[in-house]
């Protein structure tokens, strides 16, 4: 049973000490929680022409032929093709400890923001733009086909956003000392599950949250000051809202609309321009007023924000929040804010909306009472701005403008998870980071070497005992042929320790151990039969 994944530190030390033997050794490729391996100059391909079909129980001999690279010259490999590879490195594992070479995904289903709208990991297509935790566009450079049967975790954070990846998906992230010194480091799905807290009562991890994302400006049919303040204090019928303050009337007013009392205390009509009349009919018909155009919207009787003001240029959403935090929003004398809404649906727009600007939101969802009497739930939406989200002067002179809880989401939890559909990307932002979920939380791309490509070592652990250079399986999964150039990273390799010493280890006089000692790529020496295995 194997344990804890080897931490950076701890593979520099066993290094130095002997007991694992990796050469040539640079101590550049030791990554937070792995060792980077270089792809070799030997390669063999299939014959894939000359069989009709591999027999387990008697192996043909001879299905590959071997190929080697010349120095300064690149390998291709083509569209669905299989090849094996090796890596430059010679490996020489402990008694007590396996390594394991993987790739990195999300499942195909995660949602990730665009700035033509939300896709999928399963839709995105090179040439596609999704964007940075900057908030920037960046191009989807290229993009791995659908795989399967991979270990899968989910990640949960501590606004309770999970995210499904393979273990050894990658996440950029700061630890306190991090945070301190002001770097980030890149860990593995697998790593941060092994070291998730720092003491019993503190995680360990953080992932700092995104700056606003930069959607186009819109033309919007209505004012998004206004429509905010209509969602968060209007009538769900009409085009009146229900307010004490006159600030949020005069700002309605400024940016255009007409303002006139209302039947009812503390109603206020908004933007009417009279009705109109077909002249062939004599029937009431659609004008430019604030009723017409919100009946168009289809939000009337239905409170929602459509997608283009979700999607709507940064100070077009900084408007909408505006009005919603001026009609409906609160801040205590710590700076933190709320929305609150009865609606579920609308509750999961306000944290989707905040968050596409920079903030941390989460839902909590309690017991409303009216006059002391429980009557349904109410679902609060938190969040700490770091700058002004009101125009109402009493309410922005409450907001304490601190710094405060800026240090984003930690991540609390990485559970096992059932296998799913997974898929990588690889983006040209040169941090090599992107957003997903509608949380926008900054995920890492797949690296050049894995990206288009499915890369395992022939067997699903490097033994105990092990030594020689590793046989790759290398499958081009795009629909484009890949240069593959010797020299370059190609995989990562984790190790693991076991439980106790292996007691009979790879070498073993009674294990076969076809592959001990291995310097090029090797094919399959599985043995057939009945009793056949491959060691």
């Amino acid at each position: 049973m194997t344990s804890s994944v080897l931490s950076d530190g701890t593979i520099r030390r066993l290094v130095a000490e002997g007991r694992i033997a990796i050469d040539p050794w640079d101590p550049a490729m030791v990554q937070p929680a792995s060792v980077d391996l270089k792809l070799g100059r030997s390669f063999r391909v299939f014959h894939n022409h000359r069989l009709p079909a591999i027999d387990l129980a008697e192996p043909p001999q001879g299905v590959t032929e071997h190929v080697g690279v010349a120095e300064g010259q690149s390998f291709v490999i083509h569209p669905g093709e299989f090849v094996l590879g090796n890596t430059v490195e010679q490996v020489t594992m402990p008694d007590d400890l396996v390594a394991r070479i993987e790739g990195k995904a999300l499942a195909v289903d995660t949602e990730v923001p665009t700035p033509s709208g939300w896709r999928t990991m399963g839709d995105l297509q090179p040439g596609d733009l999704v964007f940075t935790p900057n908030g920037r566009p960046t191009e989807v450079l290229a993009a791995s086909e659908v795989m399967h049967e991979r270990d899968c975790r989910t990640v949960v954070f501590s606004d309770d956003t999970r995210v499904v990846a393979d273990a050894d998906h990658q996440w950029e992230v700061r630890t306190k000392y991090d945070r301190r010194v002001g770097r980030t480091r890149v860990l593995s799905t697998r790593a941060i599950a092994d070291t998730l807290r720092c003491s019993p009562t503190e995680y360990g991890y953080h992932v700092d949250n995104t700056l606003p994302l930069a959607y186009p400006e819109r033309d919007l049919p209505v004012d998004p000051y206004v429509f905010g303040a209509w969602i968060g204090d209007g009538i769900s019928s009409k085009a009146e809202i229900t307010t004490i303050d006159q600030p949020i009337l005069r700002e309605i007013a400024r940016v255009g609309y007409a303002v006139w009392p209302a039947t009812g205390a503390l109603a206020f009509r908004i933007g009417g321009v009279g009705h109109s009349r077909n002249p062939a009919t004599g029937r009431h018909e659609s004008n430019e007023s604030l009723q017409s155009k919100l009946r168009a919207m289809g939000v009337l009787g239905n409170k929602h924000i459509p997608s283009e003001y979700m999607q709507a240029s940064e100070h077009q959403r900084r408007a909408l929040v505006a009005g919603l935090m001026d009609t409906d929003g609160y801040v205590d004398t710590l700076g933190r804010c709320d929305l609150t809404t009865v609606k579920r649906p609308l509750a999961e727009q306000y944290r989707e909306l905040l968050c596409s600007l920079g903030y941390r939101a989460k839902i909590a969802t309690k017991t409303a009472t009216l006059y002391g009497r429980v009557c349904g739930l109410r679902h609060e939406v938190t969040f700490t701005p770091h700058e002004q989200v009101f125009y109402l002067p009493r309410k922005a002179a409450r907001l304490a403008l601190t710094q405060a809880f800026r240090f984003g989401r930690a991540i609390v939890d990485v559970r096992p998870a059932p296998s799913v559909p997974v898929r990588c990307i690889r983006v040209a932002n040169p941090e090599g980071t992107f957003v997903v979920t509608r949380s926008h939380i900054a995920t890492h791309n797949s690296s050049l070497g894995r990206l288009g490509l499915i890369v395992h070592a022939t067997a699903g652990f490097v033994d105990p005992g092990f030594s020689g250079t590793l046989t790759l399986e290398i499958t081009n999964l795009t629909r484009v042929p890949i240069v593959l150039w010797p020299g370059k990273p190609i995989a990562q390799l984790s190790f693991m320790t076991l439980d106790r010493p292996a007691e009979r280890p790879y070498g073993h006089p009674e294990l076969g151990s076809h592959y001990h000692g291995q310097l090029e790529a090797t094919e399959s020496r599985y043995e057939g039969g009945p009793g056949g295995r491959e060691n």
